[in-house]
């Protein structure tokens, strides 16, 4: 049965559960309110009865009965202002009514039965106000609003006692008329407390009505789909807010992953290839042997050193795959302070040694330097050094040098790397650090290279939070700068 109730509470709209919890909330407190109320005005009318019971009584209680009703029509007495439909009695000690007057303004005269009140009992009330049904049975509420409420004291001029008594209808019916409207006035402010309520709920939850549209045009693959700006730091302006940057994460998300996997499929593509290159000749190589067609020692020397040519050059790219891999991992680098002339200078000879082509060190102005230091990690800057130099060599002219230039600018270590060849085109120049690219976009390998050296170099300098662009260099040639903070 609990299961069902929660089934069905929970099948109910947000708006529909606000709307009734609210509506319920101010039935209570109308209620309560009503109640109090009632109970206010009940006890101002009986506290305001018992008062003129109280004081008539006090007045006649010294009076001779036989004159009482003479004085009181002559206006001799001074009563306090009774209600048109007063009863006055005096009794015997027995209980027997000796004389009684009612209101001219009654036309049909009313009593209440007053056979138990002996003197004792008179005197047991205490003087104290207190009601009695029809029958004279002292009770404590009482039923349809018919009964008195009296005051019974003993008389001083004989033995017996002096009743006065208004009968509860008056009062009753004025509580009865009070909860009517009452009743009436609640329920309309229920009606249109309900309808306000709804009103402003539907247009509180409007903005969800936008979360759910946008909601369902991302989820049909809409991922542009934004929510309107709302002003303000209401509930609904920080929820959009906080969703329009939940949606802004997830097109990035998507947009990086849409590029990850088009860089996966260039890198699966280029990495075959690469690899098919050296593999095929391998190949090739070895069935020219296993054929028999290499009788001669040179052509056999020969075939030798293009298989262990091509090894070296699988072997090369196999390393810089695995050094991007471990570049793509985010691992912290250890940096010290580092000589990065010295760096240049000792990669230059190799260079040097294999092309002809002469590497120096200088300033940013082109003067000769010794030493420039430099806080990196001191085998990732070695690497980047040699790969920029490397790059460079292999793309500049003959007999042209290759210049490493070393200086700070703003506070950053600017580190340039500048040869006089056929230079970057600058619509590629943002795409040379892209893996397995090349400027001419060939596969031929006049000029050497796996495609993956200015990687490798752009991954380790923003390991570093630095940045790598690419300039023209004056009188041709292109210039790699390196900015480190």
């Amino acid at each position: 049965m609990n299961k069902k109730i929660t089934e069905g509470w929970a099948r109910i709209s947000l708006r529909s559960k606000l709307t009734a919890l609210s509506v319920a909330i101010i039935g209570i407190l109308l209620v309560v309110s009503s109640t109090g109320t009632l109970s206010v005005v009940k006890t101002y009318l009986q506290q305001n009865t018992d008062s003129i019971l109280m004081s008539t009584a006090g007045t006649l209680a010294d009076e001779d009965p036989t004159q009482v009703a003479l004085r009181i029509t002559a206006r001799q007495l001074d009563l306090p202002r009774l209600p048109s439909d007063y009863f006055i009695s005096f009794l015997n000690a027995d209980g027997s009514e000796l004389i009684y007057i009612v209101s001219s303004a009654q036309t049909k005269a009313t009593k209440p039965n007053l056979t138990r009140f002996t003197l004792d009992a008179v005197l047991r009330t205490r003087g104290l106000p207190f009601e009695v049904d029809s029958k004279g049975v002292p009770v404590a509420g009482l039923v349809n609003g018919k009964g008195w409420r009296m005051v019974a004291v003993p008389t001083t001029n004989y033995r017996g006692s002096l009743v006065v008594a208004l009968p509860t209808d008056a009062n009753n019916a004025l509580l009865d008329q009070y909860r009517a409207i009452g009743a009436s006035f609640g329920f309309l402010l229920l009606i249109i407390s309900a309808l306000s309520i709804w009103l402003t709920i539907t247009s509180a939850l409007r903005p969800l009505k936008e979360v759910e549209r946008t909601a369902s045009a991302v989820s049909a693959g809409d991922i542009t789909q934004r929510l309107p700006e709302r002003p303000g730091k209401t509930e609904v302006a920080r929820i959009n807010t906080a969703l329009n940057s939940m949606l802004d994460s997830i097109e990035l998300a998507f947009g990086q992953r849409g590029k990850a996997l088009e860089q996966m499929r260039r890198f699966v593509s280029d990495a075959s290839h690469e690899l098919r290159t050296p593999l095929a000749s391998v190949r090739g190589y070895a069935e020219l042997y296993r054929m028999g067609a290499l009788s001669k020692k040179q052509d056999l020397t020969d075939a030798m050193e293009r298989i262990e040519s091509e090894a070296v050059r699988m072997t090369e790219l196999v390393e810089n795959l695995l050094v991007l891999a471990r570049l793509d991992e985010k691992a912290e680098i250890s940096k010290a302070k580092t000589d990065l002339v010295s760096m240049v200078l000792e990669a230059g000879k190799d260079i040097s040694l294999h092309s002809g082509i002469k590497v120096s060190a200088t300033d940013l102005d082109g003067k000769a330097i010794k030493t420039f230091t430099a806080n990196v990690d001191t085998g990732a800057m070695r690497q980047v050094l040699i790969n920029l130099l490397t790059n460079a060599a292999r793309f500049s002219t003959k007999g042209k040098p290759v210049v490493a230039a070393f200086g700070v600018v703003d506070k950053k270590t600017v580190i340039e790397v500048r040869d006089q060849g056929s230079g970057i085109p600058a619509n590629l120049r943002d795409k040379v650090f892209e893996r397995f690219y090349r400027a001419d976009n060939s596969r031929n390998r006049e000029t050497g290279g796996s495609g993956l050296g200015l990687s490798i170099v752009k991954a380790i300098v923003e390991r570093h939070d630095g940045t790598i662009t690419v300039n023209e260099t004056p009188g041709g040639g292109a210039t790699f700068r390196v900015e480190l903070p």
